[in-house]
């Protein structure tokens, strides 16, 4: 069987992920069949390539959970199925914990500079 999924690039602590569709029984950093695009969890962005989503849906791949989500807040298993697919801007910029570690050159957030 074959599964698209999540494939985890990047360093300790600043995660970045690769859509990637492979066999069920391989590693998860082994090897892929395809490449679909890429998800920045950091900074909310999603790049993911339709036709390629959609020929391997179409070919019998299952999703994972989170695959599926991104997928959806993408508008591509709508636009799938022959309906409006929009793209849910807000789906990936829920609020993120306040512990987080500060992204270097990145601007503060409202809070903080506010109490300072």
């Amino acid at each position: 069987m074959i599964k698209m999924r999540l494939k985890r690039m990047g360093r300790t602590k600043r995660p970045f992920y690769r859509l990637v569709v492979v066999k069920v029984d391989a590693p998860r950093d082994g090897q892929t069949l395809a490449q679909m695009g890429t998800y920045d969890p950091l900074y909310a962005k999603v790049a993911i390539d339709e036709a390629a989503a959609v020929m391997w849906l179409k070919r019998g791949a299952q999703m994972t959970d989170t695959v599926e989500s991104l997928l959806k807040s993408q508008g591509i298993l709508a636009r799938m199925k022959g309906l409006e697919g929009n793209v849910d801007a807000q789906a990936l910029t829920r609020q993120k914990p306040a512990r987080t570690r500060k992204l270097k050159g990145q601007p503060a957030p409202a809070e903080e500079q506010a109490s300072a």
